[in-house]
This record gives structure tokens, C-alpha cells and sequence, in this order.
């Protein structure tokens, strides 16, 4: 056979064998043991069958060359030592030689059974004592130079009982061998551990985008404490002596607006977030003075109950009052929801009355900033906050993608559970 075509047909051979990295990376307990976290019996027994089954396909690949047949069931061999340790290898070391010598070439009978018993053994203490040595590029050199070992014990011993096996002229088929068992290995680590790597960074980036996310939320209540809670303990101040009734409202409405942000951690259902807005709003009509203030809400019943993020509408009332109706004589802050299309729609809007009577405040485009940002990390399909100019005032536009905010519907809380908190 010519070597250069006998070199391509190794080398397809050995490039299958990477496709057992990813087999490895899909299968949970081979996942487990190539992070090294693998500690049940299951996660061996199941690493000695992957092995196996892939030292037999190594077998059957095998290719004749200078009397010498030339196979690759070592990969599977050290796949499992890899994996499992010394005893999962010895183990798949001696199953893939007994297949070997009894379903593929028994020439040399148990020499090759020994042969592959000795990859998987030696391979599986390396991995117990020095397992940096079968990572990475490492295993490349590891691998060649168990399998070198081993030929050695192998050959002397082949030499001492058959004098006429052709050892040496078969050599450069041998190390042909070694190479492409080497190669087989280091493809399997590497394509392992590059697969796993993108993986765990896709984890850590969604988590990190989660963490930011409580971050932004927890940033945000921490900057309504205080600012809303001395505002609102000042009306509560002068609506005491004027109107003791309305004072009792008002308290309740604070226990109510900070209720929420203590049990909404995450999302909630937008009823839910429309309530909270309405006690602010309470609060901010009795800090703004008597008819100032005026709120509407238009929520339609298809969308009462889906989850959105927490705090949603926290941020846009607050703009609207402080950035809007606190500015004029009067005015009114309309809320509404409904679905369209293929998004979920919420507007706030604030529409004054009369002449202006304070100046624009600063500050109102970095909670909206934060919002923007709360909902592209919380949603797939794209989530858009618009400030849409009105002929006396200003709309918030908020557009949630449909799918996604009714696949949380079913965590929305029971009546039952409300009753009970």
C-alpha cells in the first residue's frame, strides 16, 4: 500500500475519534468526570462503556502495513483512563483486548491482550498521580511515551517467546501506531476541553448577566428609600394635623409600596407592579396637594397576570410625576397595558395642565438607562423602552416580547398564596 495513501486513511481515522469529545461533553456523568466531580459508581461504569465501545471502534479501524496491523483501540482505552482512573482503565483495557484477540486478530493472542491491558493501566496511573501529564497538548507526549513502554515490555516478551516475529521490520508501522493512538487522545482532551470551556463561559456569562441584573434592582430600591421615604414622611407630617383619616391611608400605602419590594424580589405579575405604582402615585397626590394629580389606569385582563421584571413601572411613574405633572399646575399619569401582536405593551404617560411651574429636573435618563438595560439582559427577543413626546407631556413605551413573558405566567402567585403572605 502506498504510505502516503495509508497516512490519509489513518489520519480520517483519528479525526473521527474528536467527535468523542463532544459525545463526552453532551453525556452528564462523562462530563462529571473529565471536571474531575464524578464520584459515583454509575459515572465509572458508564466510562468504561464509552471507552469500550470506542476502543472497538479503534479495533475495527485498523489498517495491515509492513505485517503488522496497525489499529487505534488504545484511544478508547485511555478515553476511560482519562476519565475513570487506573481501575476504569485496566478494566477497558483488558475488555478491548479480549474483543480484539477474539473478534478482530488473534495472531498474537495474548500478547495484544496484555498489550492494551498495559495502555489502559499505566495511562490510568498517570491520571491518579500526575493527571496534568494527560491534559491538554501534554497528552500527546504522555500517550507516545506509555505506548512506548509498553512496546518494549511487549516486544521483549514477544521476541524471548516467538524469535521469528517480525518485530523490527514491522517498526515504522509500530510507531505509526503510537503516533496516531497519540494523536487520537490529544484530539479527544482537547476538543473535550474546548467544547466544555465555551460552555461554562456561556454559564458564567448568563449568571453574570443575572447578577447584574439583582444588582440594577437592588440599586434601584436602595435609591427609592431614601429618596421617596423622607418625601413621603414629610406629607405624612403635615397630613396628620389636617386630615388624620387620609394620614391612615397614606401609612398604609407606604407599608404596601415597601411590602412589595421586600417579596417581588425578581419578576411579578404586572397587576401586581400595577399596584405598586398606584400607592406611589397615592403617596406623591398627597405630597403634590389636592387635585394636582389624577391617575388612570387601563389594564386589560389578558395581560393582569403576567410576570414581568420587578420595579418595571417604578421608574417610568416616577419620571412621569417628577419630570411632568410636579412641573405644571396639574395634571393626569395614565396606565396601560395590552397585548399587541406578537409584544406585550405598557404605557405610562403624564399629560399637564396649566402653566409650567418649576424648571426640568436632571436625572431622569439614568433609572430609564438602567431599565434599558434590565430588559435587554432579561429577555431573548428584543424588550424597548421608547420616550415618545406628547403634545403636553410624555409617553413611556415599554414592548416586552409576548412568548416570553406568558411562558412565566404559570410562577405567577395563587390567590391562595397572596391570602396567606
Amino acid at each position: 500500500m502506498d504510505i502516503r495513501m495509508l497516512l490519509i486513511e489513518l489520519a480520517e481515522k483519528i479525526g473521527l475519534i474528536a467527535t468523542a469529545g463532544l459525545i463526552c461533553v453532551l453525556v452528564p456523568p462523562l462530563r462529571n468526570r473529565l471536571l474531575g466531580i464524578g464520584g459515583l459508581p454509575r459515572d465509572k461504569i458508564i466510562t468504561v462503556v464509552f471507552g469500550m465501545c470506542f476502543a472497538m471502534w479503534g479495533a475495527k479501524l485498523g489498517e495491515w502495513w509492513l505485517g503488522h496491523h496497525m489499529n487505534f483501540r488504545s484511544i478508547g482505552v485511555f478515553m476511560a483512563a482519562v476519565l475513570g482512573g487506573s481501575r476504569a482503565g485496566l478494566i477497558t483495557g483488558v475488555g478491548a483486548g479480549a474483543f480484539y484477540i477474539f473478534r478482530v486478530e488473534g495472531s498474537l493472542g495474548v500478547f495484544a491482550f496484555a498489550s492494551t491491558a498495559i495502555d489502559g493501566m499505566l495511562a490510568g496511573v498517570v491520571v491518579d498521580r500526575a493527571p496534568r501529564w494527560l491534559l491538554g497538548w501534554r497528552a500527546f507526549y504522555t500517550a507516545s511515551a506509555i505506548q512506548v513502554v509498553r512496546t518494549f515490555v511487549i516486544g521483549a516478551a514477544l521476541t524471548f517467546a516467538r524469535p521469528d516475529a517480525p518485530i523490527l521490520s514491522a517498526s515504522p508501522a509500530i510507531l505509526v501506531e503510537i503516533l496516531g493512538n497519540a494523536a487520537g487522545i490529544t484530539l479527544f482532551v482537547v476538543v473535550a476541553r474546548v467544547v466544555l470551556a465555551r460552555e461554562e463561559a456561556a454559564v458564567a456569562l448568563i449568571k453574570a448577566e443575572a447578577a447584574a441584573d439583582h444588582l440594577s434592582l437592588v440599586a434601584l430600591r436602595r435609591r427609592l428609600e431614601p429618596h421617596f421615604l423622607f418625601n413621603a414622611l414629610n406629607t405624612l407630617r403635615a397630613t396628620i394635623r389636617i386630615d388624620p383619616p387620609r394620614a391612615r391611608e397614606l401609612v398604609s400605602d407606604l407599608a404596601d409600596l415597601y411590602r412589595y419590594l421586600l417579596n417581588h424580589p425578581e419578576d411579578a405579575p404586572l397587576e401586581k407592579e400595577v399596584e405598586h405604582a398606584c400607592a406611589f402615585l397615592a403617596i406623591e397626590h398627597a405630597r403634590l396637594g389636592q387635585g394636582r394629580l389624577t391617575v388612570v389606569t387601563d389594564i386589560e385582563d389578558e395581560v393582569r397576570l403576567l410576570q414581568v421584571p420587578a420595579l418595571l413601572l417604578q421608574p417610568l411613574v416616577e419620571n412621569a410625576v417628577n419630570h411632568g405633572i410636579a412641573l405644571r399646575e396639574s395634571g393626569e399619569v395614565r396606565i396601560h397595558a395590552h397585548r399587541d401582536g406578537r409584544a406585550l405593551v405598557v404605557d405610562v404617560e403624564d399629560r399637564g395642565e396649566g402653566e409650567q411651574m418649576h424648571d426640568v429636573k436632571e436625572g431622569a435618563g439614568i433609572a430609564l438607562a438602567t431599565l434599558r438595560e434590565r430588559l435587554s439582559r432579561r429577555f431573548d427577543a428584543p424588550a424597548t423602552l421608547e420616550l415618545l413626546p406628547l403634545e403636553n407631556g410624555m409617553r413611556a413605551h415599554v414592548r416586552l416580547p409576548w412568548y416570553e413573558v406568558v411562558a412565566g405566567q404559570d410562577e405567577a402567585p395563587s390567590p391562595e398564596s397572596e391570602a396567606a403572605e
